[in-house]
């Protein structure tokens, strides 16, 4: 089920605080929610969040989006898309050619074409989640490229399929945001949780991959995992309904196909439903344990479920159905990078992400008051940590910062609004815009000269032999103090990145249609999905045939991937 249509088939009068009703006209409610609510614009639409996001959004679009091809992992993130629809099949040796173009000398260079698997394909070692979301808009431009270029053969690699896959990408994070919000709406003001928004907007790598390498999987990531946090949030307090089980299950597999490590928030639930049961009168714990299992089953069959598509995935491409494609040794369950994931001046935490130890003292106050609520998220931090601190690329290959710590968008959100609610009220305010401040200026200047300046060091050797190279804190720090001075002496260096809409505007004299043109017809695509999924929720009712279609529709596509697909 994909997340738009989870979200149209919601049903509930009292939707904030029961949105884990998840796809519609539960027996016991009377009345549809209607979209304004769902969307959080009141009648006085000036007070809406969307009157602060939606021009958020549009500025970093401005100054940030770049239209260029996708390269290295971007690459094999859309090939899965790009085959499935253009080739109808699974091998990508085509696929890896028709990229060299616009990938670069560098990554064709290292001819992934010819890195062949024990089955005989083309490796991919990367997830199926993205292109799977990417499915539908994809197909639509696909066919609509038939109709404006009928006789030229197009290969999906145009900037018109390029730059709207991407625009729905950077979109997703918009919406991610959004939900990241109305968590913190949970815990915290209006105020400061949109304080707390504002300043991860800006304020962590995934600024960069929703705008600069937007063919990544992290917005998306971001996203899925949002919803999970979101759902599971919602009903953490409670034995859910058989439906609320199946479509938090079916979440947290999208979320799993997406990044691999994100199947690690079947802990949200578990560690729920053991603190549910703990906090029962002892003589009713045995009444409630058969409840509490047969919930947690209910979740656990859905999650495997909707990630046997992976599973599929990897037993043509590798001959398994489980596998780290990297292989064995990519993992080491001791963590020994963690001490460099928290404290190296080459992408770590602390240098290039500070917000996040904020957050993550507010998750700590957040535990006192509200355990059920902050433990829960603090552990899947500190889960977080330690699966990232276990990989022999801690420091994400030759990307942009603790790029891997995107998806716990919402929790960080949530966790930086709590600190915030610590603060003294009297100061409370000013200290949470200067310090918003302070962490909006230090990552713009990583995201305009941290890569191309190579600020905290550099990759010398991936796979197989990982070697890195940092400097002292001290001297990163100085290196970052050093380009301040850019923000007074050339604004428009400092603020508008390459390549960007007002990059063309401004310097070029062009109009940047190639940009707008996208986003626009991207923004309607999006648009109409969530109406359409509103339009059939209200109209719809749980009963098994939805869900004997829903198997039956996973059976086929598993079946298409194993025998089908070339």
């Amino acid at each position: 089920m994909s997340p738009v249509l989870f979200v149209g088939g919601l049903r509930n009068a009292q939707f904030e605080k029961y949105i884990s009703y998840i796809i519609c006209h539960l027996k016991h409610l009377q009345h549809p929610i209607h979209w304004r609510r769902f969307l959080m614009i009141p009648r006085r639409w000036f007070r809406s969040i969307w009157l602060i996001l939606v021009p958020a959004f549009l500025l970093q679009w401005l100054v940030l989006f770049s239209i260029k091809g996708p390269t290295w992992d971007a690459v094999s993130y859309y090939i899965y898309a790009r085959s499935a629809v253009f080739d109808q099949d699974l091998r990508f040796d085509n696929d890896y050619v028709l990229s060299y173009p616009t990938a670069g000398e560098h990554f064709e260079s290292k001819q992934p074409d010819q890195i062949k698997t024990k089955t005989g394909r083309s490796a991919n070692l990367f997830a199926v989640g993205s292109s799977l979301l990417w499915l539908p808009w994809l197909t639509l431009l696909r066919l609509g490229g038939k109709l404006v270029y009928s006789n030229k053969i197009l290969t999906g690699y145009e900037g018109f399929f390029v730059t709207n896959i991407a625009t729905l990408s950077a979109l997703f994070g918009l919406l991610a945001y959004w939900i990241a919000f109305r968590l913190a709406r949970e815990i915290t003001n209006k105020r400061l949780a949109l304080l707390s928004t504002i300043t991860l907007v800006f304020a962590t790598p995934l600024v960069y991959y929703q705008f600069r390498e937007p063919m990544y999987s992290h917005a998306t990531s971001a996203l899925t995992v949002a919803l999970v946090v979101y759902v599971w949030w919602i009903q953490h307090e409670k034995i859910g309904t058989p439906s609320q089980a199946v479509g938090l299950g079916a979440l947290i597999g999208l979320a799993g196909l997406v990044r691999w490590q994100n199947l690690s928030y079947l802990l949200l639930p578990l560690v729920s439903m053991i603190l549910l049961w703990w906090n029962l009168p002892e003589g009713r714990r045995k009444q409630a344990a058969r409840p509490i299992l047969v919930y947690f089953l209910l979740v656990f069959v859905p999650t495997l479920a909707v990630f046997s598509l992976q599973m599929s995935v990897w037993k043509v491409l590798f001959g398994s159905f489980v596998t780290i494609p990297q292989g064995g040794a990519f993992l080491d369950l001791r963590a020994p990078f963690l001490g460099s994931l928290l404290f190296s001046s080459f992408r770590g935490i602390l240098p290039w992400m500070p917000v996040f130890f904020f957050a993550f003292a507010g998750l700590v106050t957040l535990s006192k008051q509200k355990p059920k609520l902050g433990l829960p998220l603090l552990l899947m931090l500190m889960v977080a940590l330690y699966i990232n601190g276990s990989t022999r690329d801690w420091f994400a290959g030759g990307g942009y910062g603790p790029r891997r710590f995107t998806g716990t968008l919402a929790i960080l959100v949530v966790g930086y609004g709590a600190f915030l609610q610590w603060l003294p009220q009297r100061f409370r305010l000013w200290s949470a815009a200067l310090l918003g401040i302070g962490l909006i200026l230090h990552q713009w200047i990583l995201l305009r000269y941290g890569l191309p300046e190579r600020i905290g060091g550099r990759v010398i050797s991936m796979q197989p032999t990982y070697i890195w190279e940092d400097i002292p804190l001290q001297k990163f720090a100085t290196d970052m103090l050093n380009f301040v001075p850019q923000l007074w002496k050339r604004p428009l260096d400092f603020l508008v990145l390459p390549d960007s809409p007002l990059d063309l505007l401004l310097r070029q004299q062009v109009w940047p249609v190639q940009h707008l043109a996208p986003l626009l017809t991207t923004a309607i695509f999006l648009l109409l999905v969530i109406t359409g999924g509103f339009y059939l929720g209200r109209r719809s009712k749980v009963d098994s045939k939805i869900v004997t279609l829903a198997i039956v529709i996973l059976c086929l596509v598993n079946l298409w991937i194993l025998v089908g697909s070339g």
